[in-house]
């Protein structure tokens, strides 16, 4: 249930009276049984999904990597791709305290050669950068979940990842014809 605004309260740049009847009709919506042969039911997200009361199960569309459920044993999580490649598991085993769900991406010079799904219990480091290389091995965050409950969605779309010169450092002494920097590379993500 959203609450109503308040006139000359906070937020002030509304105008409350429409604001107002913006929010009574979502809250109509959401607390809807069915009148009038329609079907209201919330998606993960919280976004509303609206549809003749006749259609059997309203279909919910889940985003890549997108946490479908969690409960105290299993997390599931919708399938994505990373460089075109599908992660290797969909779901995982749950623990107590606040899990950091990642992508636990194997690479080489030539890119991601594989991607699972794993659960940390604490956040993972950033990507290393790597002198004169790439780095191989990395974890990337995609949600934060407690024991039963969703906390974060960090990521809702497939990835793509590319080798980045991070910095230049200059080398201390230069032989003739070699370049005069050592170069540092990262993982740059960015969405497809």
């Amino acid at each position: 249930m959203i609450e109503r605004l308040v006139r000359n309260e906070a937020p002030s740049l509304l105008d409350t009276d429409k604001a107002n009847e913006l929010i009574d009709a979502i809250n109509a919506l959401m607390n809807s049984r069915g009148a009038g042969g329609i079907v209201v039911k919330a998606d993960q997200d919280g976004s509303l999904l609206i549809a003749p009361a006749g259609a059997e199960g309203v279909p919910i569309k889940y985003h890549p990597f997108e946490v479908i459920s969690v409960s105290e044993e299993t997390i599931l999580i919708n399938p994505g791709l990373v460089n075109g490649l599908i992660v290797s598991n969909s779901s995982i085993e749950n623990g107590s305290g606040t899990s950091y769900i990642c992508l636990d991406i194997q690479a080489d010079s030539d890119g991601i050669v594989s991607v699972s799904l794993t659960r940390e219990t604490t956040a993972p480091d950033g990507i290393e950068f790597i002198e004169n290389g790439v780095n191989t091995s990395f974890k990337y965050p995609i949600a934060i979940v407690s024991e039963k409950s969703l906390g974060s969605q960090l990521v809702k779309e497939n990835l793509f990842f590319s080798i980045e010169i991070a910095y230049e450092q200059p080398k201390e002494t230069v032989a003739i014809g070699e370049y005069p920097n050592n170069i540092f590379y990262t993982w740059r993500a960015s969405s497809n």
